[in-house]
């Protein structure tokens, strides 16, 4: 009996040694936007080594599969004027230069209107994936920038999430 079991482990080895898992991401940051009616930039620094689930097993990772990115606003202070905005996402690695050559533009949020409860979505792409693979890889951080242009003042809170998966090797 012991050699059946050792000959069917033995059979099984291949199999395991390109076994993968599927972990689910979902990481949200609040982005603050105060600003005067016309354009405007707003950034937010984002450390993906605080999410222990993903951070542990980096260096394993076979791919980054981004679903979605989703703005929405959760909160409008008193003094906010402006109705809508369409945000322009792009976000830059740690290690990038500051001139903005080398971001990856994420895409444009349109329409967002200033309503707590308001979103917008723009889908994920392979250029995305490949940028938190590497930003997974390196320091796992990286800011996120909108950009777009104001038609009054504005002062709400937007969150932005980013829906996906990352695969990693659980042997091999």
């Amino acid at each position: 009996m012991t050699s059946l079991r050792l000959a069917l482990a033995a059979a099984l080895l291949p199999l395991l040694t390109a076994c993968t898992a599927i972990i689910p991401i979902d990481v949200a940051r609040e982005i603050t936007l105060r600003s005067p009616a016309g354009a405007f930039e707003a950034t937010q620094a984002i450390d993906l080594s605080a999410d222990e689930a993903v951070w542990e097993k980096r260096d394993k990772v076979d791919a980054v599969s981004v679903d979605e990115l989703t703005a929405t606003v959760v909160w409008v202070g008193a003094g906010h004027q402006a109705q809508a905005v369409d945000l322009a996402l792009r976000f830059r690695a740690e290690d990038a230069p500051a001139d903005g050559s080398q971001d990856l533009g994420v895409g444009t949020l349109a329409g967002l209107r200033f309503e707590v409860g308001a979103s917008v979505t723009v889908p994920g792409s392979a250029a995305l994936d490949l940028f938190l693979a590497e930003v997974l890889q390196g320091s796992g951080r990286f800011t996120a920038m909108g950009a777009g242009t104001l038609d009054g003042a504005a002062d709400a809170v937007i969150e932005l999430r980013l829906k996906g998966s990352v695969a990693y090797k659980i042997a091999g």
